[in-house]
């Protein structure tokens, strides 16, 4: 007798499950975003941006041209020239700008790794640079102007 209830107990609940779980309402469809696939890289664009880059030659007193993450051009901030310079190690770091009429400026400070740092120098119009220089414990180099900054 406890055993016919015993199944009649389990069959109810398993019902009563389905029942359950049927009255519920499908969850609303979610938007799938497609994915695109880029395809392979565009080759032709490097290889010819590769085959146009042509190294810079050493400056007079053989100085290796810097990194292009260090640049100078027109200060679009105010009056004089800008110049960027981006650090690789901790390490005291002086900027030199050269001009035509003999009045050079230099700016020095002590720069960590990867930081970016602006030196502005108000009192030196582009027109008069002859050369910027930026120099390290271990490393001399001289900055190109950047094409974009000069206006």
């Amino acid at each position: 007798m406890y055993t016919g209830m015993s199944a009649i107990a389990v069959a109810a609940a398993a019902a009563a499950t389905v029942v359950a779980c049927a009255a519920q309402t499908a969850p609303d469809p979610v938007d799938v975003a497609k994915t695109v696939d880029p395809g392979p890289p565009a080759t032709a664009a490097v290889a010819k941006a590769g085959a146009n880059t042509v190294p810079l030659p050493p400056n007079a007193d053989g100085d290796p041209p810097c990194p292009v993450s260090d640049a100078w051009g027109t200060n679009p901030f105010g009056a004089g020239i800008l110049v960027t310079h981006l650090s690789d190690d901790t390490e005291p770091v002086t900027v030199l700008v050269r001009t035509a009429t003999g009045s050079d400026r230099a700016q020095r400070t002590l720069l960590g790794p990867d930081e970016l740092r602006l030196f502005e120098f108000a009192d030196i119009d582009r027109a008069s640079v002859s050369e910027v220089l930026i120099m390290t414990n271990t490393r001399r180099c001289y900055v190109t102007a950047d094409p974009a900054a000069l206006g």
